[in-house]
């Protein structure tokens, strides 16, 4: 069994917070500036600071000692053909030792750095070492330093104090490897302990609190042994290893600086990028950035808990891709092993990579017991592939394909499914869908949609979400548009579109299939401030094709000026308009060639008044909007005509500043009627930001209405009152609800609420309310709801009053733990008037590693609207998608 636990980018995926380089390491780095602010104090006490103490002498003759010289590095010898004498201490009596000091001249501590420092205390003597520096066979090759009081660094330099006497002329360095001396050995190597000593040019041994830095690593040991000529680094007892925010502790190092290389036994790990930790045999560095375990375990729990884990005989981590292989693993989760596997695949970043991804499990009353296996294939960059195998206890086997493209002018995506034999029909059943959005340059740009499934009730019976089951027009079209400038603020559009739908009839509440477009052209202009009238031109001709009803085609054309006068409060515009159509109907048409032509007049006017105010603490702009509409249309029989495509709108507080009530240009409304409105904002002076909005408005006609859609009648007069509130009420209370009130009968006609409480992130509670007279009557509530820590519950209900049963049923539990989350959610379903399915979610999910179990956040995401999600901290391999 091979599993690849993989992160898709896009919408499937959630990032993690890697954390800081400074919350892993122990020991805070010091800048530059922090040096610089202690070699200051340290320069003004150098008077006072105590000389060696040397056995056998006396304070008298501490003021007659022989003057101290200072020897230069080899790499200095060579560069300005200085000697060096030595220095020479008495110890014990007549031992003698020689130390010699390398210089670097100009050494800047840099940014990037790694500073030496002790986590037990102040460093009593430290000395680095140059790697590419050959030693001076003249000079005595043995060193030893003992007992050196005050390492500084400085900017510039690093001086090396001796008693308290700092070197009169000369500035020696602490240590730096010149680029020249051996390019592919350019790091300066610092070496601290208590003690040091060694051959100069070849090695040194730091022996207590010894700690080694080249900017790059940070090693420290309670013993260390650096070879300078083959940039070899060994270390013994509480070895610890930091190198780009990684931290790796063990027992025994071995580790060459310049090809990256080592070992690390018994080793402790914590990654800075995965924040993901572990334990080893062994740890081999196997170049920069890649690191190879030997018998480790991996898990992304913090210190102390073991939750989960990976048990592996070999784990590669590369943290230049951020991914890591295993080999023989074993899953282990609240102690119980529950998944074996000879290899393994992961990415703890971001980063796409091919591979198996986790199986979904999950179970629907339909399919029975649902497991898909996908395949995830990184083809490119802008290019990925995702092929599934998924297997259905009561329908059998199908394959799901889906294909991903972008770049700069295109973007597109290729579904395609089969099931060869369905168990239960005994048919082959099929789902594919395309879709490509291009710009060819030049304001050309082509879009492409096609939709298609091998039979009405594929999608009930083998789709698991609301919005797959309850899909009725499945489009297929294709355009080709070009778009230009006319002038500097005038705008062109002309279109072509061939247009068509698969319709997924429902036997016992069948529809009328909407009318195909073979093809249609459109044409729209726009051209402002012409002599200061705004200049307009809408036109199409379009063929309408059907199976069973009238066919033909229709040229609409609808020019129109109107003059905007505005100011700095407010604006009138009066707006003249003439719509002109003419049909070309087929012989079975009563009238082949009818035709309309309609003028249009409207006036539009509005004023805004506003005001500094204070509520509850909080300082607000209120404005005060007062808007008057106004259309006239006379009547014209259009009872002959077809209608190819209209249809009645949605009555809502914009609707009601519109010209035609009715969509599309086969049914033009008659009209003599105003609309009155007034409408307040709260905005917050600062950010510009609506808090809250309140608009009324009231509609009153002066005639009759008698155009309608669907029968010949009259419509009486009517005043329509419209209300609408959005925004906020409180800081944690919001709103969008609109209401549509008949004064002549006293009926409300249409109700649109919503109200929605979020006073923090994973605590959210929906209700809703829509009702449209003889249409839909329905209720809805969802919530989210984070009563413990770890603990959340999720529920959704949308009951229809009108039909007495229940549109969508959810409910779920969340427990979110500090490195895994668990969710399990039922969701319950009307795929058509007289059927409905049950679904169950069941997931676990481990940070940074892979989801196990079927998927319900994209569930929980359109069922709650607010839903957030908790705990998981973004380390979701791969956010499974729904086909």
């Amino acid at each position: 069994m091979l599993i690849d636990a993989e992160r898709i980018q896009g919408r499937h995926e959630y990032e993690a917070e890697a954390r800081g380089e400074a919350e892993l390491r122990r020991d805070r780095l010091r800048s530059a500036e922090q040096m610089k602010g202690r070699q200051k104090t340290d320069d003004k006490a150098l008077g006072n600071n105590a000389s060696i103490e040397q056995p056998g002498s006396t304070p008298e003759n501490a003021q007659s000692r022989p003057k101290q010289n200072y020897t230069r590095s080899p790499a200095e010898e060579n560069e300005s053909a200085l000697g060096g004498s030595s220095i020479e201490t008495e110890r014990g009596g007549n031992a003698a030792a020689r130390a010699g000091v390398e210089r670097a001249q100009g050494h800047m501590v840099e940014e990037d750095e790694a500073t030496l420092r002790s986590s037990t205390g102040p460093r009593p003597v430290s000395v680095a070492a140059i790697p590419g520096a050959q030693p001076d066979k003249n000079a005595s090759a043995f060193t030893e330093a003992q007992h050196i009081h005050g390492h500084l660094a400085q900017e510039g330099e690093a001086k090396l104090r001796l008693g308290g006497a700092a070197e009169p002329e000369i500035e020696t360095g602490l240590a730096a490897s010149d680029a020249e001396t051996d390019p592919k050995k350019n790091k300066k190597v610092f070496v601290a302990a208590d003690r040091l000593q060694g051959h100069s040019g070849k090695e040194i041994e730091a022996i207590g609190r010894a700690e080694l830095s080249n900017g790059d690593q940070f090693i420290s040991a309670e013993r260390m042994k650096y070879h300078q000529d083959t940039d070899d680094a060994e270390a013994e007892g509480s070895v610890r290893v930091e190198q780009h925010g990684d931290i790796l502790e063990g027992s025994k190092l071995k580790f060459n600086l310049a090809s990256k290389t080592g070992q690390l036994s018994q080793p402790n790990y914590r990654l800075k990028d995965a924040s993901s930790r572990g334990y080893a045999e062994t740890l081999l560095f196997e170049g920069e950035n890649h690191y190879r375990l030997q018998k480790a375990t991996y898990t992304t729990c913090p210190a102390g808990d073991n939750d989960w884990f990976l048990q592996v005989t070999d784990l590669k981590l590369d943290n230049e891709t951020k991914k890591g292989t295993a080999k023989m693993v074993k899953l282990t989760f609240l102690d119980v092993p529950i998944l074996y596997t000879p290899w393994m695949n992961f990415s703890y970043s971001g980063q796409r990579k091919s591979g198996l991804l986790a199986p979904l499990y999950g179970y629907n009353a339909r399919t029975g017991v649902d497991v898909t296996v996908p395949f995830y294939w990184n083809i490119a960059p802008n290019y990925d592939a995702t092929l599934s195998a998924r297997l259905m206890s009561r329908r059998g086997v199908s394959f799901n394909n889906e294909f991903r493209y972008m770049d700069e002018r295109s973007s597109g995506t290729l579904l395609g499914d089969i099931l060869p034999n369905d168990l239960v029909t005994g048919h082959t059943r099929w789902r594919t869908s395309f879709f490509d959005n291009r710009y060819l340059g030049n304001g050309v740009s082509t879009r492409l949609d096609y939709n298609r499934v091998s039979d009405d009730f594929y999608f009930r019976d083998l789709g698991n979400n609301l919005n797959l089951t309850s899909r009725t027009n499945l489009l297929q079209q294709g355009l080709v548009s070009y778009n230009r400038a006319l002038g500097d603020d005038g705008t062109l559009n002309v279109s072509t579109l061939v247009q068509s739908f698969q319709t997924i009839q429902d036997p016992r509440a069948p529809i009328t299939p909407p009318y195909k477009r073979l093809p249609q052209f459109t044409l729209a202009a726009n051209k402002p401030d012409i002599l200061g009238a705004d200049v307009n031109l809408i036109g199409s001709w379009t063929n309408f094709s059907h199976p069973t009803m009238i066919n033909g085609t229709r040229l609409m054309l609808f020019p129109s000026v109107s003059y905007p006068l505005r100011n700095s409060y407010g604006y009138i515009t009066p707006k003249v308009g003439v719509h002109h159509t003419r049909y070309y109907l087929d012989a079975s048409a009563p009238d082949e060639n009818p035709t309309r032509t309609l003028p249009v007049l409207s006036l539009d006017s509005g004023i805004a008044f506003d005001r500094e105010i204070e509520l509850r603490g909080e300082r607000f702009t209120q404005t005060i909007e007062p808007r008057l509409f106004y259309v006239y249309v006379p009547f014209r029989d259009q009872s002959h005509l077809p209608n190819f495509d209209s249809a009645r709108t949605d009555f809502g507080f914009a609707q009601m500043f519109t010209e035609n009530r009715f969509s599309g240009s086969d049914r033009i409304n008659d009209a003599n009627q105003v609309t009155m409105a007034l409408t307040t904002r709260l905005i917050e002076p600062g950010s510009g930001r609506e808090r809250l909005r309140v608009a009324v408005g009231q509609q009153i006609s002066f005639i009759d209405r008698r155009i309608n859609i669907d029968a010949p009648g009259t419509i009486s007069r009517r005043p329509d009152f419209v209300a609408a509130v959005t925004g906020f009420i409180t800081p944690t209370i919001s709103t969008d609800s609109s209401l549509q009130y008949d004064q002549t009968r006293y009926m409300v006609d249409v109700i649109r609420s919503g109200l929605s409480y979020r006073p923090e992130p994973g605590r959210v509670l929906n209700v809703g309310y829509r009702f449209t007279r003889d249409v839909l009557h329905q209720v809805d509530a969802s919530g989210q709801w984070r009563w413990s820590q770890n603990w959340q519950s999720v529920a959704r209900l949308n009951y229809s009053l009108q039909d007495k049963r229940i549109l969508e049923g959810l409910a779920g539990l969340e427990y979110n733990a500090c490195c895994w989350s668990l969710r399990f959610v039922l969701q319950h379903l009307v795929t058509a008037t007289s059927k409905s399915t049950t679904a169950a979610f069941l997931q676990l999910e481990l940070n940074g590693l892979m989801q196990i179990g079927s998927n319900p956040l994209t569930v929980l995401q359109r069922s709650i609207p607010g839903y957030t999600r908790i705990g998981s901290q973004g380390s979701s391999p791969s956010d499974q998608r729904d086909h």
